[in-house]
């Protein structure tokens, strides 16, 4: 079989139901390893109380995730390639489950951070198998685009469900576990998937021998640590010393990374990332486009959270409910994305970024006119948000994953969900710093509380205006395609 036709097996076994099945399973493990970074955000003061832990250590079980996840995607892209997507699927989602356990049976937050570590580590190996089968088992132009519509619309929702879900959770308190029930959720979708994994998803491998780069190992992980902790790290700790050191340091280590996998490349020497990747302008332009994009929407999602519970004193389920609103425009909106491509996807995403940027000037014109602003009038704007994220999201994934060969798919899904992970934490970091002062700032004019954060949320919106703005150009970079190729 050579490496880049899907065998016959795959054809086969992927008619019908089973094909379906296969993809609901699969995407399982984007939507539990996206959820679960975001998810802990709103139990923080649940487990600093329970578990007695500072404010600082109770962060740690948000950056440690973080960090694993992002420093070992690209190596978990490429273990797919090495040792079967399957398999790895199946190993990761094993581990992922057990250490979703130990996090929610952790004794003390040492072991809480440190079953997170672990978890992130898993987490690394598993999501990228999943864009990697997706792209594998779907080879019809039209199946693949409503499976990556699909796989769009299960990152979305993850996203946000997170925090909906940890909210209710964190207040329903059920079976009196509080916090733990965040993390023990994972385990029935887990097993589910593991029993699931061997009777409805063929094994996919590529007949290449490849070995693993352990050199490209040590250098993407060094890269990335430099680069993610201290956008982790750096905002808590005022971005003096070793932060800025990390943070200037890091391209350096990201060249140094490319060059050694670029002379890999082309002496034939089994790299951890494949170079000829970067010669394909729909990928380039994409990867810059999840990366913003992705920039955009967890630190509005997060910044509302806060605005809702700290500002207005809102609970979290009833802050769970309003984040609904967008959420729900998401889950409807996406399935409908993924069959207007006929229209041209570039032309859909373009409108998409048009609502979401409506959605945010909204937000952030409410935000300076209105005050008081009553918190119900800012739900138009999570609705515009909402179906601006379905119909980008949804389609950009088959444009950059259609036209990748097949002996690419490992690499490519680990720099997409690199770009992924790395758009959060740098949307974040980077956002956290407008919204505090500006919170400080209307603060020390003598605003109330809701106002101070009313302002604080208004300067997000301001800076995600500026992101989509950079999203518009970016897409009229990229090439248009009515469906990807088949």
């Amino acid at each position: 079989m050579s490496d880049h036709e899907p065998s016959a097996e795959v054809a086969s076994a992927g008619i019908g139901a089973r094909r379906w099945v296969a993809l609901a399973v699969v995407l399982s493990g984007i939507f539990v390893t996206v959820m679960d970074n975001s998810i802990v955000n709103i139990a923080i003061p649940a487990i600093r109380s329970s578990l007695h832990a500072s404010f600082g250590e109770a962060e740690l079980t948000v950056a440690s995730y973080a960090l694993a996840f992002s420093a070992g995607m690209i190596t978990g892209g490429r273990l797919g390639d090495i040792w079967g997507q399957r398999r790895v699927f199946m190993v990761a989602f094993a581990a992922f489950t057990l250490t979703s356990f130990a996090c929610g049976v952790a004794p003390n937050i040492e072991v809480l951070i440190a079953a997170r570590l672990l978890q992130g580590a898993s987490a690394a190996m598993l999501a990228p198998q999943v864009f990697a089968l997706v792209r594998m088992s779907f080879a019809d132009g039209g199946e693949r685009t409503a499976a990556f519509g699909a796989m769009g619309v299960a990152i979305g929702l993850a996203n946000i469900a997170g925090l909906i879900l940890g909210g209710f959770l964190v207040q329903a308190d059920l079976f009196g576990l509080g916090w733990r029930m965040i993390f023990l959720v994972n385990l029935p979708i887990g097993i589910a998937a593991m029993l699931l994994t061997p009777l409805v998803l063929a094994d996919v491998r590529s007949g290449e021998h490849k070995r693993l780069d352990l050199a490209g190992v040590a250098l993407s992980t060094l890269a990335m640590l430099l680069l993610m902790l201290p956008l982790v790290e750096g905002p808590e700790r005022g971005w003096a010393g070793w932060p800025t050191a990390m943070l200037v340091a890091s391209p350096v280590a990201f060249v140094g990374f490319y060059l050694h996998q670029r002379w890999k490349s082309r002496h034939g020497l089994s790299p951890l990332l494949e170079t000829d990747l970067f010669g394909d302008r729909a990928f380039n332009v994409g990867a810059l486009l999840i990366l913003i994009f992705w920039a955009s929407t967890t630190p509005f999602s997060f910044s509302y959270v806060l605005l809702m519970q700290i500002g207005y004193g809102y609970s979290p389920l009833a802050t769970a409910a309003s984040l609904a609103m967008l959420g729900g425009a998401f889950g409807i909106v996406s399935p409908i994305a993924s069959r207007l491509v006929s229209f041209g996807v570039r032309r859909i995403m373009m409108a998409g970024v048009l609502v979401d940027l409506t959605g945010m000037l909204l937000a952030l014109v409410l935000c300076r006119t209105i005050d008081p602003l009553p918190a119900a009038w800012l739900l138009p704007s999570l609705l515009l948000v909402g179906i601006g994220m379905g119909l980008f999201m949804t389609p950009i994934l088959n444009v950059v994953m259609s036209g990748i060969h097949d002996r690419h798919v490992g690499s490519a899904s680990g720099v997409l969900t690199t770009m992924q992970r790395g758009g959060n934490a740098l949307g974040v970091a980077a956002l956290e710093v407008p919204f505090f002062l500006t919170l400080s700032g209307a603060g020390s004019r003598g605003l109330n509380q809701t106002a101070s954060y009313v302002q604080a949320f208004g300067a997000v919106a301001l800076c995600n205006v500026l992101m989509l703005l950079a999203v518009v150009g970016l897409l009229l970079l990229l090439p248009d395609r009515t469906s990807g190729p088949s």
